[in-house]
């Protein structure tokens, strides 16, 4: 009989335990190790770091809920408020953590009866989502859905709701719903949770107001609060410059919502929407205020102490003078001519630094004549300007090397170019060769004179009936010279909606367009990109940036008094290279233009008249408006030595040449004077 060992041998050497096969003692040995490596975690975790997790607890129990605060305001360059806040009763809502949308139909529908809000932006979405709010209705429709299925098919959450929605909604389930409960519902769902959103921001009535606040109990998360709502103490004309601020009935902008939404914003939150509004969003909207909430397992609010008051939006001064902005814009309407003229827009600015004095403008209804005002035209309506571009001409010219300050003349004379229309210019119609000088051409406007120019430029000598042979960067050299003044590329205000204007089709058939653009008569500008044009050469070559804002203001706590937290300065974007004789050259042929005594000065005796002196370059473009052939008038205007510019534009005239131009020219200048600065 073979022998056992285990059974045999009774010394230590048999003990069972030291028999174990190795790979139990390994395991054992490990388990042992877990063990003593988890008893030393936990015992960390209890001492080292209870207390942090304690407060994590807490702070899930406790949470930060979030109020509305005022806007900043927008002041002018001399303290003047021009847009402001009006503190109205509002009924709000704040959404508990846990708070179903059953619970918020509820409420909705008992809020109902004593609330009535704006149904116009009600949806068929909110109006079905409001119907499968009741329990017992999307029950029923999700019976209905599960018979249709297919064997074995499975629906997602989303795709059930998304089928549901669909079924209320075919099914005409949604002409039963309330409307006015639906909407209720329907901002109670804008709010995340505990973030508070406006059920009604404006018109609460004292019915309404009585009511509620006797039953707020009966409300969850519904309070009386207060909402801010903009108000233009200097004139409504101002809020086209200010822009708007979206509403609870208006909601968050669409095609900005999934930003807004992911930075916090509850879907009916107001927001800058345009123009300053919108560009200082950040700032002008504040710091919510801050109230700790304890809210139950229910998602009930317990109790809430205030953690921070909030801190309102910082206010913004502007370069604006609103004094100046209203007399500049009286004079655009006061002296819009009828027909088929489309409006007027003026800017005025500070060659040194860029602030923008005054930008007005209005838009004029065909037909009916009738007048809105419309700032924001000097930055979105690009216009075929003129001859105002003729001294950006003259200085490609020069820095092409194809004119020289010692020898500027050159014949108007008529321009026949082989396969285009014979060019002009209006005061020489017969074309008779006229030596004139470079002071000469701008102060006479000659067409023709810069279109030989224009082609030096783009590197052909005019010669009668010969065909166009260009270089063929001939256009973009043009258009170089142009932009180093800014023309023809966005100026970077800090301002919304800026357009860089229009550029022509440049090859085949266009080729031609060269000479017309050589005059300013194809590409499109704004009156904006004339201002800091002219700024540009009043200020001795530098493109400087322009601009609204001239600093931010923050309120200081527990006084009535605020501190400047930026001050803008001035920004050069580029810089224009000429000679001191080659800026003598345009200085003086804008001079004559406003104060010269050649027969055929197109500056006008209401130019002349001005003191200091202006110098100045008017501009004509012949173009077509409602089917008529129609003209736009313009013209650009700086003082020597002083901080002013100004550029001005009217599209669609019927009249040619009438002198509108220098009159309103004249008549901003004087205003300038009048409410800006003294006369020097």
């Amino acid at each position: 009989m073979k022998r056992n060992p285990y059974l045999e041998d009774r010394d230590n050497k048999n003990d069972a335990r030291a028999n174990l096969p190795t790979r139990l003692n390994i395991l054992l040995g490990i388990s042992l190790l877990l063990m003593i490596a988890l008893t030393v975690q936990l015992a960390f975790l209890t001492i080292q770091q209870g207390s942090d997790y304690k407060a994590e607890v807490n702070r899930s129990d406790e949470t930060v809920e979030k109020g509305n605060v005022p806007r900043g305001l927008f002041y002018d360059s001399t303290g003047r408020v021009i847009a402001g806040n009006k503190a109205q009763t509002a009924i709000t809502f704040t959404r508990g953590t846990n708070i179903s949308s059953a619970t918020m139909r509820e409420t909705a529908e008992k809020l109902g009866k004593y609330l009535t809000v704006d149904t116009s932006r009600l949806s068929d979405r909110s109006k079905a989502d409001f119907y499968l709010a009741d329990a017992k209705q999307a029950a029923a429709v999700q019976k209905k859905i599960n018979k249709s299925k297919k064997k074995g098919e499975t629906y997602t959450a989303t795709q059930l709701t998304d089928l549901s929605v669909n079924y209320v909604e075919k099914n005409h389930l949604i002409d039963s719903v309330n409307e006015n409960d639906a909407m209720i519902f329907q901002r109670m769902s804008g709010a995340y949770a505990l973030s508070t959103t406006f059920i009604k921001e404006d018109d609460v009535s004292e019915t309404e107001l009585a009511e509620i606040g006797e039953r707020l109990s009966q409300f969850p998360g519904i309070k009386i609060g207060t909402s801010w709502s903009r108000q233009y103490p200097q004139g409504d004309d101002f809020k086209a410059l200010i822009g708007n601020v979206t509403n609870e009935s208006t909601g968050l902008p669409d095609d900005r919502l999934h930003t807004l939404l992911a930075q916090g914003y509850s879907q009916n939150e107001p927001v800058g929407n345009s123009s300053l509004e919108m560009t200082y969003e950040s700032m002008l909207k504040g710091s919510a205020s801050q109230t700790v909430v304890t809210t139950g397992t229910d998602g009930t609010v317990k109790s809430s102490s205030i953690k921070y008051d909030g801190q309102a939006g910082d206010s913004l001064k502007l370069t604006i003078n609103s004094e100046f902005q209203k007399a500049v814009q009286k004079i655009l309407e006061d002296n819009l001519p009828g027909g088929d003229v489309q409006g007027a827009y003026a800017t005025v600015m500070n060659p040194y630094t860029g602030g923008i004095y005054a930008m007005a403008g209005v838009d004029q209804e065909y037909g009916t004549n009738k007048k809105t005002a419309d700032p924001t035209g000097n930055i979105n309506h690009a216009i075929v300007m003129g001859s105002v571009v003729k001294p950006a001409v003259l200085t490609t010219a020069f820095q092409r090397g194809v004119l020289s300050t010692s020898n500027t003349t050159m014949y108007d004379q008529a321009i026949k170019i082989q396969g285009t229309p014979t060019i002009t210019s209006y005061w020489n119609k017969a074309g008779t060769p006229i030596a004139v000088d470079a002071q000469t051409a701008l102060e006479r406007s000659s067409n023709t004179y810069f279109v030989q120019l224009g082609m030096k430029i783009g590197g052909q000598t005019y010669s009668a009936g010969s065909p166009l042979a260009l270089n063929s960067d001939a256009f973009q050299t043009l258009r170089n010279g142009l932009a180093q003044y800014g023309l023809g590329i966005k100026s970077g205000i800090d301002i919304s909606g800026e357009t860089a204007g229009y550029r022509g089709p440049t090859t085949g058939e266009n080729i031609g367009k060269y000479l017309y653009e050589s005059f300013g008569q194809y590409d499109t500008y704004t009156t904006l990109q004339l201002a800091r044009y002219v700024s540009t050469i009043a200020n001795g070559g530098y493109l400087i940036q322009p601009h609204l804002v001239d600093s931010v203001l923050q309120s200081i706590p527990n006084s009535t008094k605020m501190k400047t937290v930026w001050k803008a300065s001035p920004n050069v974007q580029g810089q224009v290279q000429l000679s001191s004789d080659e800026w003598q050259v345009i200085h003086e042929g804008m001079n004559r233009v406003a104060n010269g005594s050649d027969a055929y000065n197109t500056g006008g005796t209401q130019l002349h008249k001005l003191t200091p002196h202006v110098y100045a370059k008017t501009g004509t473009a012949e173009t077509t408006t409602n089917g008529h052939q129609t003209f736009t008038e313009s013209i650009v205007a700086y003082v020597p030595g002083q901080p002013v510019a100004m550029a001005m534009a009217i599209p669609g005239m019927n009249n040619y040449l009438d002198g509108t131009n220098g009159k309103i020219a004249a008549a901003i200048i004087d205003a300038y004077w009048k409410y800006v600065q003294n006369k020097p």
